[in-house]
């Protein structure tokens, strides 16, 4: 916890956190979250410039906006406490985070195990860059799906948690259909699903109800750019992006490759199908939701158009619970193998951590673009390669032997869901 508390104030990316910081400004005076905001004198960033809106539900700009009020009804004159106060959340999600998977592992398996969990979440470089260092709030989603994993067999509690999650990021709604087909009877699923279709639209929309100046169009063409859309990867899609820097791809590939960018929604209904048909009704559910849940993300993973870096904490968060519950050799190698590539992807991507420097001075901006540019940025696009590749390569292998493992459960005799 201090070090994420000392690097806090200091670091930030340059868009993302910046964009966290205008949207709490703005929407605190009632602006609409999805318009182009300038820089806040004395607040953003040094040398920023004008920026387009969050991809997210408005709920995550309310958020920031009770933030903001915060900062000012303290009558403290100073960005970097602003920063420092913006990061909290993200910063307590992760304590959360490592205490739910405590928890998950010493019920499973052993507190030992459990314990080997927490201190691996808390001191794990990648888990402390994505929410200390960069700003990102994936891990507050995190302890959503952990929270409506652990509460599976309590139907409306779970679903209100997947809808929690919702409300902040879309991406939770990948698990959803195993998370609803999951319950043990027809009324259950019906209650899932409603329960958590229904808050999430109900709290999306009503800001629109009040804020009259705020268009739902804006809103709606986010939420469609975000199905198929293209750019850099941390997986193989990494190539097309890095090609296109260098040469114009053909009118025919590039709609090819539009067509490919949405494999991976029959990809997600046909694993989280399998997945179902797999556990449902049978026993050590828990477990065997954390394996389903991992083996879903895995193939969003493997076939999502654009993945950053952030996806990969729901990786971390449900494969430590493979990690020490189930203890394959192999998958425990290729856990690490993962996450140390995309680690490797991150540094490169942002420009070998100079880019998370830019709250400090307009210098490390600068270097960032000549890291972007000339030798250095040729050899930054080989290591993304390389790493995206290998990442790619590694995922593979740790999804062939999960559905191995998954393939198993179905041989186990059924019962109840209530019998966890």
């Amino acid at each position: 916890m201090a070090i994420r508390e000392v690097l806090a104030p200091f670091t930030g990316h340059p868009f993302d956190f910046e964009l966290w910081l205008r949207i709490g400004y703005y929407v605190s005076k009632g602006n609409d979250p999805y318009t182009i905001t300038a820089p806040i004198p004395g607040l953003s960033f040094p040398g920023a410039q004008y920026m387009t809106w969050i991809g997210y539900p408005p709920t995550w700009a309310f958020f920031q906006a009770g933030l903001y009020k915060l900062y000012s009804l303290s009558g403290i004159d100073n960005r970097f406490i602003y920063y420092f106060i913006v990061k909290q959340p993200m910063v307590l999600a992760d304590l959360i985070v490592s205490y739910l998977l405590y928890r998950f592992i010493s019920d499973l398996k052993n507190i030992e195990s459990g314990v080997r969990a927490f201190t691996f979440w808390m001191l794990c470089p990648f888990t402390i860059i994505i929410s200390s260092v960069w700003g990102m709030f994936d891990q507050m989603i995190l302890v959503l799906v952990l929270g409506s994993i652990l509460l599976v067999a309590e139907t409306q509690k779970s679903a209100l948690m997947q809808s929690l999650g919702f409300l902040l990021k879309v991406l939770p709604l990948i698990y959803f259909p195993v998370m609803a087909f999951v319950q043990d009877s027809k009324q259950k699923i019906a209650v899932y699903l409603s329960v958590s279709l229904g808050s999430s639209i109900l709290f999306v929309l009503v800001p629109y109800l009040f804020f009259k100046n705020w268009n739902l169009g804006y809103l709606a063409g986010v939420g469609v750019s975000e199905v198929n859309k293209l750019g850099g990867s941390v997986n193989y899609w990494i190539v097309f992006s890095v090609y296109s820097e260098y040469y114009k791809i053909p009118s025919s590939v590039q709609s090819l490759l539009n067509v490919f960018s949405y494999a991976w929604i029959p990809a997600l209904l046909i694993s989280s199908f399998f997945c179902v048909s797999s556990i449902r009704g049978r026993k050590e559910l828990t477990r065997n939701l954390c394996l389903s849940i991992l083996f879903v993300t895995n193939i969003f993973l493997l076939t999502k158009s654009i993945v950053n870096e952030q996806y990969l904490i729901y990786f971390l968060g449900v494969s430590l619970v493979d990690y020490y519950v189930l203890e394959s050799r192999v998958r425990q190698k290729l856990f690490h193998a993962i996450w140390i590539s995309v680690l490797i992807f991150l540094t490169a991507n942002n420009t070998y951590f100079t880019r998370f420097l830019a709250p400090l001075s307009i210098y490390y901006s600068q270097l960032d673009s000549m890291f972007e540019t000339g030798k250095l940025g040729e050899l930054r696009y080989g290591i993304l390669i390389v790493s995206g590749i290998a990442f790619t390569v590694f995922t593979l292998f740790y999804s062939f032997s999960l559905y191995r493992e998954i393939r198993k459960i179905r041989a186990l005799p059924r019962v109840m869901l209530n019998n966890r």
